[in-house]
């Protein structure tokens, strides 16, 4: 006959730590997933000239109206733009470079985790000259597929 072996139960220190370990890790998923979700929105676009040709290295610049913070980002060489990490609010993003005229796009209204496309056209000119252009931005979300609404105050109200 085979001797049968006998498992010592584990002492109680070991079970605690092993408990332990599992809430530990259950709690760093948890954060890691929470970290996922935007919390912050984003204007991002392209910076043409009269003909349609990107404009490299044209300054932009990003201003929520509430607080007055100026965020600046540079085009790269297709003209591109991305101002990450915005708060929600009213934008004013005007896009600048020497040789061209100033064009500025008022009436950018962000929410949280939003994502707003902001397209210049710049006409050549002196830098000084501005041009102005009220509420032209796609409402539409061409970077992320994700559906969301917001909910008025009075939806909010109005629930049981």
């Amino acid at each position: 006959m085979h001797p049968i072996a006998s498992v010592a139960p584990r002492p109680i220190w070991a079970r605690l730590l092993g408990t332990i370990a599992a809430i530990v890790f259950l709690v760093l998923a948890g954060a890691a997933q929470l970290h996922a979700q935007a919390t912050g929105a984003t204007i991002s676009g392209t910076v043409t000239d009269a003909s349609g040709a990107a404009v490299a290295e044209a300054s932009v610049q990003v201003r929520n109206l509430r607080t007055g913070t100026i965020q600046n980002a540079m085009t790269d060489g297709q003209g591109r733009y991305n101002a990450p990490d915005l708060g929600f609010g009213e934008y004013e993003v005007q896009a600048s470079k020497t040789g061209f005229s100033t064009v500025v796009h008022r009436g950018i209204t962000l929410t949280v985790g939003g994502q707003a496309v902001v397209d210049f056209s710049l006409p050549v000119g002196q830098q000084s000259q501005t041009v102005t252009v009220e509420g032209q931005v796609s409402q539409v979300q061409t970077t992320n597929a994700a559906l969301s609404s917001l909910i008025s105050t009075q939806q909010m109200e109005q629930l049981p």
